[in-house]
């Protein structure tokens, strides 16, 4: 069942009295319980597409719907509580609250969209994702492998059909990298998510279902 869909979407940046072509032409469907990864250098224009495809970003022209909903002529509001039930993010930089602990941080998302947690779940994925004793530990208290795994829970909180990944492992060495990779797609397939990376990193392309290349904004 397809769960994303993009229909020659095209992205502008606009600076003075010129303008960069940054997406184009951009046809794209993604399945349900799928791991696709958008490879490509940096400055292809994929941190971009997957803005885009997680409502972060506008674009121009063209058409993105995601699990039936059509972002076209939906307001800010709209998309902040589509993303917040649907989308799930893993950041490059972790993103984490300083001030929360990591319980707090990875519950985050629930309290937000006003939804009641489900202990037993965020327990399972604590546990699974080896931070056990660490709930009650503050980000600047763990090392980067350690902060990544919050925000991979964090992402998986809420219980969203769609995670996406900006570069995950950039910021870790390759063995934690590795590790943590392997810790995120394990999650995805348990718990049926659909899981779209962008990365450079042709080695951790292996590990999707789908290689997605693109190149000056055009996927080839």
């Amino acid at each position: 069942m397809r769960i994303i869909s993009l229909k020659n979407v095209n992205k502008y940046y606009k600076t003075g009295n010129s303008s960069f072509h940054a997406i184009k032409d951009i046809n794209l469907d993604i399945e349900e319980g799928e791991f696709v990864v958008i490879l490509g250098k940096s400055g292809s224009g994929k941190s971009t597409l997957l803005n885009i495809i997680g409502g972060l970003d506008s674009y121009d022209s063209g058409e993105v719907i995601m699990d039936g909903f059509s972002y076209k002529n939906a307001d800010d509001t709209i998309m902040s509580e589509f993303r917040c039930k649907k989308i799930g993010f893993v950041f490059q930089s972790y993103n984490l609250i300083p001030v929360l602990n990591v319980y707090e941080n990875i519950t985050f998302p629930i309290n937000i969209s006003g939804e009641k947690i489900d202990n037993k779940y965020i327990t399972n994925i604590i546990k699974e994702l080896g931070l056990d004793g660490k709930e009650k530990s503050f980000p600047n208290q763990l090392s980067g492998g350690q902060q990544q795994r919050v925000a991979i829970a964090r992402a998986l909180a809420n219980k969203p059909k769609i995670i996406l990944a900006d570069e995950p492992t950039g910021n870790l060495d390759t063995a934690i990298g590795k590790d943590v990779l392997h810790l995120l797609t394990t999650e995805i397939k348990e718990y049926g998510h659909t899981l779209v990376m962008i990365t450079h990193d042709p080695d951790i392309a292996k590990y999707a279902d789908r290689i997605v290349t693109i190149e000056d904004g055009k996927i080839v």
